[in-house]
């Protein structure tokens, strides 16, 4: 679990707990619980960041160089006008799930000089992150699309990954950072969002991948792929809205696609049916734990009593409060469990009415940090990281993992903006418990972004209204793919904004995430002949 500090009453698109704001979860690390202060007024987070502080170093950069790798590649990225900071390095050994087995890579990162502004050159450039490697010249290429930034784990560029699709397709890879994250900073170290959009980073793509189209690192003739999961899907489906000509095939994963600042529906979804694949009495089953606590005054005071007990210092702490904090720490971890975790890791967990506090007090606090039953180390870390990724640049935060340079330069999350921007958030369906809540509850439970807070201003739902439209009428060739557990499939493309090649895949069971490895026969049997029917050769 991750430690949770101060402006809790933000939400994360990606499972970070919601609207927590005495209570948090526990670090990986020291397992330690620490109470935090009530939230802040969003104005305190308006902070330029002025000359005098002392600006973070870019890691990056420094990742050591090796001269083991294709020296054409090299010169070919070097040749290209707008390209700079060209340097092979190695990715550290990762295990291949598709494949089963361990791969070594060599990887090419390089800075793209980007315009700051799209439609005005004038504005000047900025430098944009971006990371290739090659399996070979005349294989397919897979465009990650990115919605935050690049890193691996700890921020170590040699730890990061790769879209499943990469290995299922033997394919070259290049990932391009988001605009505004990372060090891809149109603005440098201000908390100005003027160029942060889906059009301007979709022209940003454009650039990128036709400079590398035309400089002979690829065969012109090669297929190419654009894939992402949750933002960085949704990145996937802006650029196909923008560019639907420049791919071969567009595979978002777990895209939502938001109405509001307040969506309720992904949300909503995980309290149907569905998301339990058709099985109401494993819904019942959770709906059930989550009455029991929060009707039963008995067994909430126990719990409080388990958490003094696991806590000792904290011992000074009112049972009311530490009571309001297990409940928004129950409502907060079930949102990433059913995102990241099968049901079926953590079905025995779920307390029925007899059992003890301990257990109740264990169900809560599990989320996508846990390791649960009969995982393997792989497979934990592989979710782990995972939710790192698409966590990331979290004010809250202070795992190591996810020890972002935001804090360090005082900016707010970009991913927030942009929610407030245009691309919206969502918001909590408490309509199981709603009548066990206190008024005070109902009220702290209930918290919406608030789009002034970062000195933005919200556009009422009409990108994303455009955008859909635009799908409607697009003749890109596009898959979204959904698992049917993962609350963001709430939020998936409407059925009638198809366009005449588009198409919808739903993973049975299926949580947050691209694993194809993990389907059965015929969803990967779908996804595959839909791609060798568009030219990329799926013979294995």
């Amino acid at each position: 679990m991750i430690k949770m500090r101060k402006n809790l009453w933000m939400l994360t698109a990606f499972g970070v707990c919601v609207a927590m704001t005495m209570l948090t979860g526990c670090s990986i690390d020291d397992n330690e619980v620490v109470p935090s202060v009530e939230p802040n007024e969003p104005k305190e987070y308006i902070i330029e960041v002025g000359y005098a502080m002392k600006m973070p170093e870019n890691k990056f950069l420094k990742v050591p160089a090796t001269t083991d790798c294709d020296q054409d590649i090299v010169n070919a990225l070097k040749a290209i006008d707008k390209v700079t900071d060209v340097k092979a390095f190695k990715l550290n050994s990762r295990y291949d799930f598709y494949n089963e087995q361990y791969v070594t890579k060599t990887a090419y990162y390089f800075n793209y000089k980007q315009d700051i502004d799209h439609n005005d050159p004038s504005k000047g450039w900025f430098k944009q992150q971006c990371v290739l490697t090659v399996a070979g010249k005349d294989r397919p290429t897979v465009l990650h699309t990115q919605g935050y930034s690049l890193k691996g784990t700890n921020n170590k560029l040699q730890d990061m990954g790769e879209p499943t699709l990469v290995y299922a397709l033997e394919a070259n890879c290049l990932q391009v950072e988001y605009r505004y994250f990372g060090w891809s900073l149109p603005e440098g170290y201000t908390n100005k969002w003027n160029y942060l959009s889906a059009k301007q980073h979709s022209d940003d793509l454009h650039a990128i991948v036709t400079a590398i189209k035309q400089s002979g690192v690829i065969d012109k003739s090669s297929k190419w792929l654009a894939t992402g999961v949750s933002k960085n899907g949704m990145t996937t489906a802006h650029y196909a809205y923008y560019y639907p000509n420049e791919m071969d095939a567009y595979v978002p994963f777990c895209a939502p696609f938001l109405l509001s600042l307040w969506d309720i529906r992904p949300y909503t979804h995980i309290l149907s049916k569905e998301a339990f694949d058709e099985d109401t009495e494993k819904l019942e089953k959770v709906k059930a734990a989550f009455v029991k606590f929060f009707s039963d005054k008995k067994l909430q005071l126990e719990c409080a009593n388990v958490y003094k007990q696991k806590y000792p210092k904290y011992r000074y702490l009112d049972d009311e409060n530490i009571i309001m904090s297990l409940k928004k720490c129950m409502i907060a971890n079930h949102y990433p469990k059913m995102m990241y975790v099968a049901f079926n890791r953590w079905e025995a967990m779920i307390p029925k009415a007899g059992d003890s506090a301990e257990k109740y007090y264990d169900f809560i606090m599990a989320n996508e940090k846990t390791k649960y039953p009969g995982e393997t180390s792989e497979q934990f870390y592989r979710r782990e990281e995972l939710a790192n990724d698409l966590q990331e640049d979290s004010l809250f935060w202070s795992d190591p993992h996810a020890l972002i340079r935001a804090i360090i330069i005082k900016r707010p999350n970009p991913y927030y903006v942009q929610a407030c921007k245009e691309l919206g958030s969502y918001g909590n369906d408490l309509s199981w418990v709603e009548h066990l809540l206190t008024p005070e509850e109902k009220t702290s439970f209930y918290r919406p972004m608030i789009p002034e807070g970062y000195g933005v201003t919200y556009d009422n739902g009409e990108y994303v209204k455009e955008f859909l439209e635009g799908m409607k009428q697009s003749t890109c060739h596009m898959m979204f793919v959904y698992g049917m557990q993962d609350p963001w499939t709430g939020g998936q493309i409407p059925d009638d904004m198809l366009g005449v090649n588009s198409r919808k895949l739903f993973i049975r069971n299926g949580t947050h995430n691209d694993y194809i490895d993990m389907w059965n026969q015929s969803e990967k049997a779908e996804l595959f002949k839909w791609l060798d029917n568009l030219g990329f050769d799926m013979g294995k």
